[in-house]
């Protein structure tokens, strides 16, 4: 029980409930001055944006995100969707190596021994 209460998991779940009353008081007030379809999309809309403003900050906390990484982060995102065979460059093949001698080959059976046992390297 008492590794529950450590500091990390202490500060994660004043995290997570800090966020939970900023979420519930933002809905709380588009629910009061909206009537029911528009407050409806502008609960999904208020959710998305502060979804990716905590990723945001959680981001840069990490190091990981900086202001001038936002083209890198729409480059990464246009990479998930692309086709295999496209994001395939002529630069970037993939190297066979025999499991037997170490010789490098891209055919089935290696040039030197024969064998059909490969590794990627």
């Amino acid at each position: 029980m008492n590794s529950f209460f450590s500091k990390t998991n202490r500060e994660l779940f004043l995290y997570q409930l800090k966020w939970l009353a900023v979420f519930m008081a933002i809905g709380f007030i588009i629910i009061y001055l909206f009537e029911f379809p528009i407050d409806l999309i502008m609960l999904i809309i208020a959710f998305i944006l502060i979804n990716i403003y905590k990723t945001r900050i959680m981001l840069k906390k990490l190091g990981i995100f900086n202001d001038g990484d936002v083209r890198d982060i729409r480059g990464f995102i246009r990479s998930l969707f692309k086709s295999p065979s496209s994001s395939m460059d002529s630069t970037t093949s993939v190297r066979y190596y025999c499991m037997s001698c170490g010789n490098e080959h891209r055919e089935i059976a290696c040039a030197k021994c024969g064998s059909k046992m490969k590794r990627v390297g």
